[in-house]
């Protein structure tokens, strides 16, 4: 299972500062992309740096994913667009619930050759997915918390959602990566492992210790519990 750190902040000199940390263990610990959460004080009662602020950041060899918590996530792929020739974007995953197309999202970032990925909220359930999307998407991620906040509490809930969704995978395509984002600790991931996801995004668990690398080490120590 693989360890996706996250940035959330409407703060340039933070990203910049968790961006230089992540540089710093990116060879110890295999940190090769980050996940920027992206917020537009609408689908959720929180505002970030937007595609466009990402312009000059360090990134150096870290590929770049997009967590867009908007009303209209597709806006923003065609924002990011604006950047392709200077940020290596990645995955661009798109939350579902304010969505007007899942097909239209998925085929645009697919056009733009990135990996393109549908993410649903704490308690949103799994058939709000498209099965014509799920042909083209490559990520699905599942919401450990309600999305706009780090710090939150794991909701349990999540355990039956992510189940879910790795049977509806596992019958449309297995190879899609399944993603588990949001309150996650190093207490979860044997449990989340077993449930078969591929990848868990972290933020807090990172950015609220002294010690990021005494973090890592407590996230890689519980995957083999």
């Amino acid at each position: 299972m693989r360890i996706l750190p996250s940035i959330l902040s409407d703060q340039s000199e933070v990203v910049a500062h968790q961006l230089e940390l992540l540089h710093s263990l990116s060879s110890e610990y295999e940190v090769d992309a980050v996940q920027m959460d992206i917020l537009d004080g609408e689908y959720a009662d929180n505002v970030t740096i937007s595609p466009l602020d990402l312009y000059g950041f360090n990134f150096k060899d870290l590929k770049v994913d997009l967590h867009l918590m908007t009303i209209e996530p597709l806006d923003y792929v065609y924002e990011a667009k604006e950047l392709a020739d200077e940020v290596a974007f990645n995955m661009i995953i798109g939350q579902v619930e304010r969505m007007s197309s899942q097909e239209d999202f998925v085929q645009e970032v697919k056009k733009q050759h990135w990996l393109p990925g549908l993410s649903l909220d704490a308690y949103t359930p799994v058939e709000e997915l498209s099965r014509r999307a799920l042909e083209d998407v490559r990520v699905v991620q599942i919401m450990g918390i309600q999305a706009g906040f780090q710090g939150q509490k794991f909701i349990e809930h999540t355990y039956k959602t992510i189940a879910d969704a790795r049977a509806l995978l596992d019958q449309v395509n297995p190879d899609i990566e399944l993603i588990v984002d949001g309150g996650v600790k190093p207490v979860h991931l044997s449990k989340l492992e077993e449930l078969g996801v591929d990848t868990v995004v972290v933020g807090s668990v990172l950015w609220n210790t002294k010690d990021i690398e005494a973090a890592f080490d407590s996230l890689y120590d519980g995957m083999m519990k």
